[in-house]
């Protein structure tokens, strides 16, 4: 464990020292500030004009987060443009500055590397997780009423989802030398695993098998306060 925790720590370090991780933090900062005031000002309109009365207010933590236009929903929506730049480099970039041979004359074992550095992206997606926070921490103090297990549900599900794409960006990295294509591997490979659920369903067999493969449906269940789908995630 402690060779892990060791790997993760220099992985973090290279990470923050480039400015392209700082830079994604800044963009999905003002990404979660725009999609959060707009979906509030939207409902905001909305009473305005006479909403629906009480059962209005009562739909309006989902609606605000966890509706097909609140936070959750608008952030997951480009969510995939993000970790592929955070991962390309993982492993490709050891294979290009020759490191990964005194790794591999270490006494280190790959699963250690690759734990570590795996361990490194899950402790940076708590920043990720952190940020929007900061709105989920807002609207508690917006919203009369607010749904606190629905929100805890769905940051649970989103950090479950940063950690799934960064584990498929992972396995790209140790594919190929150069990080532009593990970059372009990713973001194809979570496009297709984002948008399998909307093929092909007229047929029973088809629509069964695309339900399993699909990212994006299962995150929506923990997005609307269902936590039973967390499992999915940690035995994928």
């Amino acid at each position: 464990m402690k060779t892990i925790y060791k790997v993760a720590k220099t992985e973090l370090r290279s990470l923050f020292y480039s400015p392209i991780a700082w830079f994604l933090m800044i963009v999905f900062l003002i990404q979660c500030g725009l999609a959060y005031t707009y979906s509030l000002d939207s409902n905001a309109r909305s009473q305005e004009l006479g909403g629906i009365g009480l059962e209005y207010m009562k739909d309006l933590t989902e609606r605000i987060f966890g509706g097909r236009d609140g936070l959750f929903a608008s952030v997951m929506q480009k969510l995939y443009l993000y970790i592929p730049l955070l991962t390309m480099g993982l492993i490709s970039r050891e294979i290009n500055g020759g490191t990964i041979k005194l790794l591999y004359s270490s006494p280190v074992r790959i699963r250690s590397i690759v734990f570590g550095k795996y361990l490194a992206m899950m402790i940076f997606n708590l920043v990720l997780v952190a940020i929007i926070g900061i709105f989920l921490v807002s609207g508690m103090f917006q919203i009369r009423s607010v749904d606190y297990g629905m929100l805890l549900t769905a940051a649970l599900g989103f950090y479950l989802l940063l950690c799934t794409y960064s584990a498929i960006g992972l396995f790209m990295s140790c594919l190929t030398t150069y990080q532009v294509v593990a970059a372009v591997s990713t973001f194809v490979m979570i496009g297709i695993l984002s948008y399998i659920g909307q093929l092909w369903q007229q047929y029973d067999f088809v629509r069964d098998l695309t339900y399993f493969l699909s990212l994006s449906g299962r995150t929506e269940h923990m997005l609307f306060g269902c936590s039973r789908r967390r499992m999915y995630f940690i035995f994928c």
